[in-house]
């Protein structure tokens, strides 16, 4: 049996230039990004307790897969949301 070798990269993955690591990159505009990190925010005050207790646990399990409580995954959301805004500050000092 031919098992593949997960370090080589397979025809449906394209190799990555030199010097960049093997990761998706997916380039957005600022206004996407932005937006996005907006929307990060507001779901994490909604999931801290701004929303009906019932409908934030509901979203949370659905968020998480059920790994997870509402105040968890508001502390996940928050963390992508800072994430997204430190690479909006770092493009602008690039330009």
């Amino acid at each position: 049996m031919n098992i593949p070798d997960p370090t080589q990269p397979t025809p449906t993955q394209p190799t990555p230039a030199s010097g960049l690591p093997p990761a998706p990159w997916v380039l957005i505009d600022r206004t996407t990004a932005t937006q996005a990190a907006t929307v990060l925010n507001r779901l994490e005050q909604w999931l801290a307790g701004a929303g009906e207790p019932d409908a934030v646990e509901a979203c949370a399990r659905a968020c998480s897969l059920e790994e997870d409580d509402a105040i968890s995954v508001a502390a996940w959301l928050e963390a992508l949301a800072a994430r997204l805004d430190r690479r909006i500050e770092e493009a602008d000092s690039w330009s």
